[in-house]
């Protein structure tokens, strides 16, 4: 049961189970794991989810209502929080910090 795997012991230091976890992880489900709506790894008992909501999808100058579908002018995508997050670059976080104001 995955319960009882090491990365899911609050016990044991996070360091710990972060390694454990990434260790039992196939390069594809890390690299699926990577994008706002993380897919499911059923063999280790993890439920998919999704980050959409973090509001940093993009800072635009062109009218309400930005669609990323086609051609567009005046619009900046940020990565999403997760990859981010991973770069440990504080003042990458603050950058977008201050393009959200932009247009907010």
């Amino acid at each position: 049961m995955t319960k009882n795997l090491p990365f899911c012991q609050v016990s044991l230091p996070i360091g710990d189970r972060v390694k454990d976890l990434v260790g039992r992880l196939t390069l594809q489900e890390k690299i699926r794991s990577l994008v706002n709506n993380a897919a499911p790894v059923e063999r280790l008992g993890i439920k998919g989810y999704e980050w959409w909501s973090e509001a940093l999808h993009g800072v635009s100058d062109v009218g309400p209502g930005t669609k990323f579908g086609g051609e567009f002018h005046g619009a900046t995508s940020f990565p999403q929080v997760i990859l981010t997050a991973a770069s440990f670059n504080a003042s990458l976080w603050e950058a977008i910090g201050r393009g959200g104001l932009l247009y907010d």
